[in-house]
């Protein structure tokens, strides 16, 4: 459960297997539902992430980051105004001389992040995750990306773009530069 990781004082992954937990949840939703319920109900899931996928595309300053995965999980960035995200994925993984936007780039969705959870805990937002190395770069740098996990079956289209709505909101909060203040010595 690493992706629990970034916040809170309680962290059960870290004294517990990981594949220890009982399967007796999908037992019991199978029971429940059958298979064709509970196959509608992973459907509608992924349909959800696909469409988190879709509108995050959908957006000049938002790219996501694993595209090609059919599951639930959705791994993204967020970029200041001035980036271009067509070439900017591949540059910051391929690039040695991107090596300082990519830790930029990297400060900033660790900020976007802070202000979606933030928001999130005082009732006003979503919960997503972040990872500190989705992957790391040809030249051994770990990239950032910020994770929404579609886990709800109650999820409709409506709380997708209110999701994305909260993204766009941090981006317009959060400066594109580190403050002085925070920046590391």
């Amino acid at each position: 459960m690493p992706y629990l990781f970034q916040s809170g004082e309680h962290h059960p992954g870290l004294f517990s297997l990981e594949t220890s937990r009982s399967g007796g949840g999908v037992l019991a939703s199978l029971r429940l539902l059958g298979k064709t319920g509970l196959r509608t109900l992973l459907g509608h899931l992924v349909e959800m992430a696909e469409l988190f996928r879709e509108h995050l595309e959908g957006h000049r300053m938002t790219t996501v980051l694993n595209g090609e995965n059919f599951g639930t999980v959705t791994l993204f960035r967020v970029y200041p105004d001035d980036v271009d995200t067509w070439t900017i994925k591949e540059r910051e993984r391929t690039d040695p001389a991107a090596r300082d936007l990519l830790f930029e780039h990297n400060d900033y969705n660790r900020r976007i992040y802070r202000y979606l959870h933030d928001d999130a805990l005082a009732g006003r937002g979503v919960l997503i995750s972040m990872t500190e190395c989705y992957r790391l770069t040809d030249y051994h740098e770990p990239i950032v990306a910020l994770k929404v996990y579609v886990l709800s079956p109650f999820i409709d289209e409506a709380d997708v773009e209110l999701l994305v709505s909260k993204i766009l909101k941090a981006r317009r909060h959060v400066p594109a530069q580190t403050p002085p203040a925070e920046r590391r010595a």
